[in-house]
């Protein structure tokens, strides 16, 4: 009697020794995910060999994950975002962890800035024959204006003082020649070096009309 409780009692300790749980470990595809400036999702991969959890800060406005958590079967969660329209970066860290806790990761959100531009009111400026003085706004994204440069490719354009804190560029147009016939084409640019980025253009067209008779 004895040697049959002694081997239940070593069945049992084999039985509860195979149901002792082993600590759970995780991999995630990257420590840090760039996302583009525009709206979209991404799918981000997770492999755990028991289920994982995520903690991140549920405030964020421009972000959101389709679930906080998963089985080991299940291998990625899905990242939606908005659009970002600042003009640097912006980032949220997600911490992933197996449910003892025995593995963490932290993943880091970096979404790129819009990329810097710069815009004329009207694509093309139109004139008469005559000479004259006339002005054309534009619109940026630049946080750095100081090295911004305004300059022409066209001879009968002279362009004004221009500073790097004013949203318009200054110019003069000669007379026409009686000998053009049709129109003459020519063209401003407003310039800016920006870091990480190479220098930033825009461009306007300047079209001045011969006179007709």
């Amino acid at each position: 009697m004895k040697r049959v409780l002694l081997g239940i009692f070593v069945i049992a300790s084999i039985a509860a020794c195979d149901k002792k749980e082993v600590p759970g470990t995780l991999e995630v595809e990257s420590d840090v995910i760039y996302l583009p400036a525009d709206e979209g999702i991404r799918h981000i991969l997770v492999d755990a060999t028991t289920e994982w959890r995520l903690e991140y800060d549920t405030s964020t406005p421009w972000m959101s994950t389709d679930l906080h958590g998963g089985k080991a079967a299940r291998k990625y969660f899905t990242v939606s975002y908005l659009e970002n329209p600042n003009a640097s970066a912006r980032t949220c860290t997600i911490k992933i962890f197996t449910s003892d806790r025995n593995d963490v990761k932290e993943l880091t959100l970096i979404q790129r800035r819009q990329a810097s531009a710069i815009h004329f009111s009207v694509d093309e400026f139109q004139a008469e024959c005559w000479a004259g003085s006339y002005s054309v706004a534009f619109t940026d994204n630049i946080i750095d204006r100081s090295n911004m440069t305004v300059s022409t490719d066209s001879d009968w354009i002279t362009l004004y003082p221009f500073t790097a804190d004013t949203d318009a560029v200054e110019f003069y147009l000669d007379r026409i020649p009686s000998v053009v016939t049709g129109s003459r084409v020519g063209h401003i640019y407003v310039s800016c070096e920006v870091e990480d980025e190479g220098t930033v253009t825009g461009a306007l067209t300047v079209r001045q009309f011969a006179k007709t008779n």
